[in-house]
């Protein structure tokens, strides 16, 4: 029982008393090498395998550290470079976003340059600066006034059509009611048949087209555009579509309803004519 209990422990510590013996071999090699002693063959070659095997054990951990550690400098080195190219790009939206703003403001102003150049009457050109508090339907302003020769009641008008009237002109700003507000009022004529008629904002983002009689002919899709009549505005700038016509037998006049053109709404410069 005894000699199978230290056969247990034996196993159990081999790897321990190998390495030791290999160390006291390997030391007393060293020692009798020093007194000229030499050692070859087979012999020898296993001692230095069992050396060898020894500092590769040892030598891995420090070689793990020193791999991971590399790793550690090299991550830090790409985050950091990876925040400055973040903050580059950065730069770089925000410069490609105002050069679309820029490139959009230059288009909108040679449309409008074109436009002056098209209308025979004198015109202001101006920057809406500011949507009514009280909403799009019912004012708008605009950086020009009395001191650019503005007055009340002046047409104001952009490339894609009619915008509205003057209704306050400031020294050096004036507010303007779109065309989509009641109190907005003027001259318009049917592109397709020439029927003509008066035009008011609805107050709900349209327009009504009113005193056409029940025989004059509008259709439904039809091109609405200024008459010119009055002097307000040029003739032939657009207004809008027809949207809905409907005839009833006991009223004199049509109800016409008009939809405004898309960008009604979304104008950075406009032109007062005088």
């Amino acid at each position: 029982m005894g000699k199978f209990a230290k056969k247990l422990k034996f196993k159990k510590h081999k790897d321990v008393i190998v390495l030791l013996a290999v160390v006291i071999i390997s030391a007393a090699i060293y020692v009798f090498s020093l007194k000229g002693v030499k050692f070859g063959g087979s012999f020898s070659d296993f001692i230095g395998d069992k050396i060898y095997s020894i500092y590769r054990l040892a030598d891995y951990p420090a070689a793990v550290s020193e791999k991971i550690y590399k790793n550690y400098i090299g991550l830090l080195s790409v985050n950091k470079q990876n925040g400055k190219l973040k903050q580059e790009l950065k730069k770089i939206k925000f410069k490609y976003n105002r050069y679309r703003d820029y490139a959009i403001e230059n288009r909108e102003l040679k449309s409008l340059l074109f436009l002056k150049n098209s209308i025979s009457k004198k015109s202001v050109a101006a920057k809406v600066i500011l949507h009514g508090i009280e909403g799009w339907f019912y004012g708008l302003y605009i950086n020009k006034g009395a001191k650019d020769g503005i007055k009340n009641g002046n047409g104001v008008i952009s490339y894609d059509g009619v915008v509205g009237r003057v209704v306050y002109a400031g020294r050096g700003r004036s507010k303007v009611i779109p065309i989509t507000n009641p109190k907005c009022v003027f001259s318009v004529i049917d592109a397709n048949t020439g029927t003509m008629g008066i035009v008011h904002g609805a107050g709900n983002g349209y327009l009504e087209m009113r005193f056409v009689f029940n025989s004059k002919k509008v259709d439904k899709g039809d091109k609405i555009l200024t008459s010119g009549l009055g002097g307000v505005f040029t003739s032939g700038i657009y207004v809008g579509r027809v949207i809905s016509v409907r005839k009833k037998s006991y009223d004199i006049f049509q109800r016409i309803t008009i939809m405004p053109y898309k960008n009604l709404f979304n104008e950075k410069y406009v032109l007062v004519e005088k």
